[in-house]
């Protein structure tokens, strides 16, 4: 009896284990150019992903073996998250150049101006009666 309930816990296991392609659509984008990623795309281009996707399933491929021949027909480009090498290393950290230059930027237009944004009113009110008064 004990051996039959461990079958059937490993074959479980093994159903609730297994690869679909809705597991391997949230890595990748679609290749149509929308930049949408595969899950959330509906183009014919898609639907002929996922069909590559079932076929290299079917095949018994692991998800990392789809997602690398992926890679190898249709470039990194085909990967939600780029790999942190080339040109795609710049993807990681001109957000954060930008935020820190921009930032900057402001410190300095800031310290500039020195405080005095407005005038002082009094002294706008009389000149305005000095120049009256003439």
């Amino acid at each position: 009896m004990k051996i039959r309930s461990l079958i059937f816990i490993f074959f479980l296991i093994s159903i609730s284990s297994a690869l679909t392609v809705d597991d391997v659509e949230k890595d990748v984008m679609c290749v149509c150019g929308c930049g949408k990623v595969l899950e959330n795309c509906e183009c014919a281009t898609a639907e002929r992903m996922r069909k590559e996707i079932g076929e290299m399933i079917a095949k018994g491929m692991s998800k990392e073996e789809i997602i690398s021949e992926l890679q190898a027909t249709y470039g990194k480009e085909v990967l939600v998250n780029p790999p942190k090498e080339g040109v795609f290393l710049g993807l990681w950290y001109y957000p954060v150049a930008i935020t820190i230059a921009g930032v900057s930027i402001v410190y300095v237009l800031l310290k500039r101006r020195g405080g005095k944004w407005y005038g002082d009113p009094d002294e706008t009110i009389n000149v305005d009666e000095e120049y009256l008064e003439r």
